[in-house]
Protein backbone atom coordinates (compact mmCIF):
# COMPACT_ATOMS: atom_id res chain seq x y z
CA UNK A 1 0.00 0.00 0.00
CA UNK A 2 2.84 2.41 0.80
CA UNK A 3 4.36 1.87 -2.45
CA UNK A 4 0.80 2.65 -4.00
CA UNK A 5 0.98 6.15 -1.96
CA UNK A 6 4.48 6.98 -3.54
CA UNK A 7 3.31 6.17 -7.09
CA UNK A 8 0.26 8.30 -6.88
CA UNK A 9 2.62 11.27 -5.03
CA UNK A 10 5.01 10.58 -8.36
CA UNK A 11 2.31 10.80 -10.64
CA UNK A 12 0.58 13.92 -8.88
CA UNK A 13 4.23 16.00 -9.24
CA UNK A 14 4.99 14.85 -12.95
CA UNK A 15 1.13 16.28 -13.98
CA UNK A 16 2.14 19.70 -11.81
CA UNK A 17 5.18 19.39 -13.75
CA UNK A 18 3.69 19.35 -17.01
CA UNK A 19 1.13 22.13 -16.27
CA UNK A 20 4.46 24.40 -15.46
CA UNK A 21 6.06 23.34 -18.39
CA UNK A 22 1.98 24.49 -20.49
CA UNK A 23 2.45 27.62 -18.48
CA UNK A 24 5.77 28.31 -19.25
CA UNK A 25 6.11 27.59 -23.12
CA UNK A 26 3.58 29.39 -24.27
CA UNK A 27 2.04 33.00 -23.81
CA UNK A 28 -1.25 31.81 -24.71
CA UNK A 29 -2.08 29.67 -21.55
CA UNK A 30 -3.48 31.01 -18.69
CA UNK A 31 -2.17 31.26 -15.06
CA UNK A 32 -4.36 28.87 -14.04
CA UNK A 33 -1.84 26.19 -15.10
CA UNK A 34 0.49 27.68 -13.15
CA UNK A 35 -1.55 27.82 -9.75
CA UNK A 36 -3.15 24.17 -10.44
CA UNK A 37 0.22 23.09 -11.05
CA UNK A 38 1.58 24.61 -7.90
CA UNK A 39 -1.42 22.97 -6.06
CA UNK A 40 -0.47 19.33 -7.24
CA UNK A 41 3.08 19.93 -6.38
CA UNK A 42 1.85 20.80 -2.62
CA UNK A 43 -0.43 17.68 -2.99
CA UNK A 44 2.45 15.31 -3.69
CA UNK A 45 4.98 16.58 -1.30
CA UNK A 46 2.36 16.37 1.05
CA UNK A 47 1.54 12.40 0.36
CA UNK A 48 5.25 11.88 0.07
CA UNK A 49 5.85 12.94 3.16
CA UNK A 50 2.66 10.68 4.52
CA UNK A 51 3.89 7.89 2.26
CA UNK A 52 7.33 7.68 4.34
CA UNK A 53 5.53 7.99 7.57
CA UNK A 54 3.69 4.61 6.62
CA UNK A 55 6.65 3.29 6.15
CA UNK A 56 8.64 3.32 3.47
CA UNK A 57 12.50 4.19 4.08
CA UNK A 58 13.71 7.20 2.44
CA UNK A 59 16.06 6.57 0.83
CA UNK A 60 13.96 4.28 -1.62
CA UNK A 61 11.43 6.88 -1.64
CA UNK A 62 14.14 9.55 -2.81
CA UNK A 63 15.66 7.50 -4.91
CA UNK A 64 12.53 6.18 -6.59
CA UNK A 65 10.74 9.90 -6.68
CA UNK A 66 13.76 11.39 -8.26
CA UNK A 67 14.03 8.49 -11.08
CA UNK A 68 10.16 8.31 -11.91
CA UNK A 69 9.91 12.16 -12.07
CA UNK A 70 13.00 12.17 -14.27
CA UNK A 71 11.53 9.52 -16.49
CA UNK A 72 8.00 10.71 -16.72
CA UNK A 73 9.05 14.26 -17.42
CA UNK A 74 11.56 13.69 -20.04
CA UNK A 75 9.04 11.21 -22.13
CA UNK A 76 6.12 13.77 -21.20
CA UNK A 77 8.54 16.94 -22.62
CA UNK A 78 9.58 14.14 -25.84
CA UNK A 79 5.77 13.50 -26.72
CA UNK A 80 4.40 16.20 -25.54
CA UNK A 81 6.50 19.15 -26.47
CA UNK A 82 8.23 17.52 -29.39
CA UNK A 83 12.15 17.88 -27.36
CA UNK A 84 14.87 15.55 -28.63
CA UNK A 85 16.97 13.26 -26.25
CA UNK A 86 20.48 12.61 -27.42
CA UNK A 87 21.19 9.22 -27.20
CA UNK A 88 23.17 9.67 -23.65
CA UNK A 89 19.91 10.87 -22.56
CA UNK A 90 17.71 8.24 -23.77
CA UNK A 91 19.69 5.51 -22.54
CA UNK A 92 20.04 7.08 -19.00
CA UNK A 93 16.36 6.99 -19.30
CA UNK A 94 15.89 3.19 -20.13
CA UNK A 95 18.54 2.72 -17.11
CA UNK A 96 16.38 4.98 -15.15
CA UNK A 97 13.08 2.32 -15.94
CA UNK A 98 15.11 -0.64 -14.65
CA UNK A 99 16.13 1.02 -11.70
CA UNK A 100 12.43 1.56 -11.19
CA UNK A 101 11.53 -2.16 -11.50
CA UNK A 102 14.49 -3.21 -9.73
CA UNK A 103 13.81 -1.04 -6.78
CA UNK A 104 9.65 -2.36 -7.19
CA UNK A 105 10.82 -5.95 -6.49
Amino acid sequence: MEKIILLASCGIAVVGDSLFVFYAKSKGHSSAFLIVGLILVNISSIIWAYSMRKGIESSIAITFYALFTVAACSSIGVLLFGEHLSRVNTFGIFLAIVALILIGI
